[in-house]
């Protein structure tokens, strides 16, 4: 489990003059932190960060697949 306050911080300065938390945001964060996904999500959605339900949304819109990973990853280099 990630300590709540660093989570917050990061997840602050991803978010930052943004008004939607996005999957290029749930993978950067959650490769800051060298954690899946899903369990970021999860986390995030445990300590009040993000709305409960954020992880179904992201599912029931296309889900965070292998695809969308590489490509945030790609574009970060």
């Amino acid at each position: 489990m990630i300590p709540y306050g660093e989570l917050k911080t990061v997840y602050d300065i991803h978010k930052a003059r943004q008004t939607k938390f996005t999957r290029r945001m749930a993978i950067n964060i959650a490769d800051w932190f060298n954690v899946p996904v899903r369990d970021l999500i999860h986390q995030l959605e445990r300590d009040g960060i993000v709305k409960q339900g954020t992880w179904d949304w992201f599912v029931a819109n296309g889900g965070i697949t292998a695809d969308h990973i590489r490509q945030v990853r790609e574009e970060r280099v």
